[in-house]
Parts: structure tokens; C-alpha cells; sequence
């Protein structure tokens, strides 16, 4: 394990001697799942997700005159302001697995930040999976998360003696599990409910947070697994027929680009996964636009996308970044037929 246990072990006692805990993450199901497995150390935590910002900075400072929290915990995001960092007055723990910030680290050195990539740069295992390190709690649910970040986590066969109809041992990679068991499924619930109005996704993170077991989704069996299986099922005809649309897109050489234009639930993320499952010789580029922007996800398995990105974002308005093989980019309308010419020629040539 790259990060050390004396680093864990301090997290843990951070988060058990916290009271009132505010819990910025990111709004997909690894900052979820690191979300919930907080709660289950402190009771009283207080969920804002991370959704619709370039980085956690001082629009987030309202939340914390609102909830006057005794720790600030940031999960799943390097991107944090300097200036959200010198207003806020209570000690922050952060747990990512992306890029760390090593010069805002040390500019602030009184945070205390569990990141592999710290101690070992090639180490990106999720945010989910370290978070259930220290809380060593809901190793169902951490196992969700690992696999919605593309994992398959090393306590996976301690899983599979609780819940190996779950993930059973005839399912032996990451594409298999994401769409092809019920591990797989469970991702997708916690998907779809990030989705929509603050306050559907407020009363989920309730309820998923006070989840004790996956059968209780599955099954329907109480009333938080059916808030959130309703959900679910109200939202998944939207994603098939989008998947069916996108599957039947002519890729542009090596690049599979599908544009769609939103409405009222987006599924720019999920589509990206199960096309790079369905095509992993092609780079796949969903872009859906919004609000005079173009908002990407992109996939690759052999490509370096943040690398491309960044060059064919040069002399556009827009950002991007993200993990080697899975990144995101945000790209002004005006300029999308220049970035998306230069990504293009840029992919075709790699």
C-alpha cells in the first residue's frame, strides 16, 4: 500500500473526533460512496456536492457559515482555491487520487491529505477505495465505488465471500463488472440518483447513506432501497435509448464522437464508459452542450488524454483534465470546431 497506515490511521482519528463535519465531494459515485463512508464514522455529516465548478472556491463558503462545521472534508477533487482555503478557520482532511496540489499542500501545511499519488505517482486506486480504509466500514458499498472509478479492489475476495452472487468469480475484469453483474447495476443506481434537482439528489445521499446492505436495493426490501431503485428505473429508458444512439454513430477515424443535446437529465459520463466497453480500440468523445458551452467526457485505453486535451484546448476558451485514460473538457461553443479539429487530427495521429 503506498499510502502509509500511520497517514490512514491519522485520518481515521481525524474524522472520529469530529462532531460536525462538512463533506465537499464530487458528484459521481466515488465521491458518493467516499461521501457515505464518512457518514458512517461521523452521523452528523453534512453532504455538498461537488457539481457545476471549475473548483471547490469561495462560492462554497456560504455552506460553511450555514453549517459552521468543526472539519472541513474534501473528497475526490484536486481543485481547490487558495482563497476558499485561507477563509475557512477549521482543519481540513482531503482524500483524492488525482494530481496531488503539492504547492498549495505546502502553503498549507496544517492539512492533512491522503493521496497515493503523494508516495507513488502511479498509484490512482479511488477515492472510495482509501476512504474504506480508514473507515473500514461498507465493504459492499466501497466496492461499488472502486468499480464505478474502474477497479477491481484488492479486498475483492473478502466481497465475494459476503456477496459473490454480486460479483461472482466468472467475472474477472472491470468491464465486466461495470456492465455485466449487479455490482454493475448498483453503480448505475447511485448514477442516476446524482441526477436532478439539489433536492431529489439531497433526499438520495440520505438514503444511500443509511443503506446497511445492497439487497435492500435490490430487493426493494425497505423504504430507502425503493426510493432510490424508483429512481433508477424511472431514469433508465432515457439512458438506453441514448446508448442505442450512440452505438450507431460512424466513428471519425479512431475518434467515436456523439453530441446530444441534454434536456433535463445528462448522461455525458456513463456514455463514455459503456463506449469505450463496447469500442476499446477507439477514443470516445461524448459532448453535450450547454449554456454556450460544450461539456466532454473522454475515454481511451492507450491514449494519454489530458495530455491531448490540453494541446488542442490551446487558443480556445475552455479547461480540461482528468485521470490518463478518463478526463473531462469544457470547451466555449465558439471554439468547439477548433478544439474538436484539433483533438481529432491530434487522436488519428497518436
Amino acid at each position: 500500500m503506498s499510502v502509509p497506515e500511520s497517514a490512514i490511521q491519522r485520518a481515521r482519528e481525524i474524522l472520529q473526533s469530529a462532531e460536525r463535519p462538512l463533506v465537499i465531494h464530487d458528484n459521481d459515485p466515488d465521491g458518493a460512496v467516499s461521501f457515505c463512508l464518512v457518514h458512517s464514522i461521523c452521523g452528523d455529516a453534512r453532504s455538498v456536492p461537488f457539481k457545476n465548478r471549475p473548483s471547490v472556491d469561495e462560492s462554497f463558503l456560504g455552506k460553511v457559515v450555514e453549517h459552521s462545521p468543526d472539519l472541513i472534508v474534501i473528497l475526490d477533487t484536486s481543485r481547490v482555491s487558495i482563497d476558499f482555503l485561507e477563509r475557512i478557520k477549521v482543519p481540513v482532511l482531503w482524500v483524492d487520487h488525482h494530481e496531488p496540489a503539492k504547492d498549495l499542500l505546502q502553503q498549507f501545511p496544517t492539512i492533512h491529505c491522503v493521496n497515493p499519488r503523494l508516495w507513488d505517482d502511479a498509484d490512482s486506486r479511488p477515492t472510495s477505495y482509501w476512504m474504506y480504509r480508514i473507515a473500514q466500514k461498507n465493504l459492499w458499498l466501497a466496492t461499488v465505488g472502486c468499480v464505478a472509478d474502474w477497479h477491481l479492489p484488492d479486498f475483492l475476495p473478502e466481497f465475494r465471500t459476503h456477496y459473490k452472487d454480486l460479483l461472482p468469480e466468472s467475472i474477472t475484469t472491470i468491464e465486466q463488472a461495470y456492465l455485466d453483474s449487479k455490482v454493475g447495476t448498483l453503480v448505475r443506481v447511485i448514477q442516476f440518483n446524482l441526477k436532478g434537482a439539489t433536492s431529489d439528489v439531497r433526499k438520495s445521499m440520505i438514503a444511500l447513506a443509511r443503506i446497511e446492505s445492497p439487497y435492500e436495493i435490490l430487493l426493494e426490501s425497505t423504504t430507502r432501497g425503493r426510493l432510490l431503485w424508483k429512481r433508477y428505473r424511472a431514469l433508465l429508458p432515457g439512458y438506453e435509448t441514448l446508448v442505442a444512439q450512440a452505438v450507431a454513430v460512424v466513428p471519425d477515424g479512431k475518434l467515436h464522437l456523439f453530441e446530444y443535446a441534454g434536456g433535463e437529465q445528462t448522461y455525458t459520463a456513463e456514455l463514455s464508459n459503456e463506449l469505450l466497453i463496447r469500442f476499446p480500440d477507439r477514443v470516445t468523445l461524448i459532448a453535450r452542450s450547454h449554456e454556450g458551452k460544450r461539456k466532454c467526457s473522454l475515454r481511451s485505453r492507450r491514449i494519454a488524454l489530458p495530455e491531448i486535451v490540453a494541446k488542442a484546448l490551446v487558443g480556445c476558451e475552455g479547461h480540461g483534465g482528468g485521470h490518463t485514460n478518463a478526463c473531462g473538457a469544457v470547451v466555449r461553443e465558439e471554439d468547439w470546431q477548433k478544439f474538436y479539429a484539433r483533438l481529432r487530427e491530434l487522436v488519428n495521429g497518436a
